[in-house]
């Protein structure tokens, strides 16, 4: 279900003008954007949403943006406000020195909703069937002008403050990785990679495990400050896995603990 969303995206992504200057005010008046990645990633967010209102469209579907820029996800797609079958997706952005630049994205917390179902996020979170991340790498363009107010008349002259603009769109489970984004948040790191195909074709390391399993590590993946810590990585939480019983190994939907419990032992054969 919903595997339009990610064709269509690259269908229609290439007709969006990614070459943004500033903002015009009243007076026609451009201020530059400098280099501020959160501005930038705003930016980026601003220009997808109109792609994403399309597909919705055409879909039948209705495209919402919670109230709260807090709060998970970034946009909704959806039947109705009933459904239990919603569609999250969540844009992130990150910029790279140079083409051999490790690439990495934060890709939300793993601390709240995923836990309690309700915390942090616009419904519950069994009320989602899929979560995809639209990610954006870029170059900072050090030519940038800083601050800086043009006339509408030499907007040429102003540059763009990014450049080599690539872009992504998959399904969170199979581009996290199994560390936190840093040593001292909650929140899902992506996997450590070089490769733009790489996440663009979503091969991480839970990508053949599926969203059970990343979900199920996730949910017990220890807190930054707890005392003990059963595991830390993938193969530990494997094997933590197999040796708990089913009754302490639960997820805020029912899932079939036995299939993933063979899943996993077959890969540690």
């Amino acid at each position: 279900m919903y595997d339009f969303i990610i064709p269509e995206f690259y269908k229609e992504m290439p007709n969006v003008d990614l070459n943004v200057y500033g903002i015009l005010d009243s007076q026609d008046n451009i201020h530059t954007l400098g280099t501020d990645s959160k501005i930038i990633g705003r930016i980026f967010e601003m220009l997808v949403q109109p792609v994403l209102k399309k597909i919705a469209d055409e879909h039948g579907l209705i495209l919402k943006t919670p109230e709260s820029q807090t709060i998970y996800p970034d946009f909704v797609m959806m039947t109705s406000e009933d459904s239990n079958e919603k569609i999250a997706i969540d844009v992130k952005t990150t910029y790279v020195v140079n083409d051999d630049s490790s690439i990495m994205f934060t890709l939300g917390s793993f601390g709240s909703y995923m836990r309690n179902n309700t915390k942090n996020i616009e419904y519950k979170y069994t009320d989602y069937c899929k979560h995809f991340v639209i990610c954006f790498i870029y170059k900072r363009n050090d030519s940038a002008q800083e601050s800086k107010v043009f006339n509408y008349e030499s907007k040429d002259s102003i540059e763009c403050p990014f450049t080599d603009v690539r872009y992504f769109i998959q399904e969170k489970y199979k581009i996290a990785g199994d560390k936190p984004g840093s040593g001292n948040t909650e929140n899902i790191g992506s996997f450590s990679t070089k490769s733009f195909e790489d996440l663009k074709n979503g091969t991480g390391p839970f990508a053949s495990y599926g969203k059970e399993v990343f979900d199920l590590y996730w949910k017990y993946y220890p807190k930054y400050r707890a005392a003990s810590k059963e595991y830390t990585s993938l193969p530990e939480f494997l094997r933590w896995f197999v040796d708990q019983s089913p009754k302490d190994v639960t997820l805020l939907y029912e899932y079939d603990y036995e299939n993933i419990k063979a899943l996993i032992q077959s890969s540690l054969e």
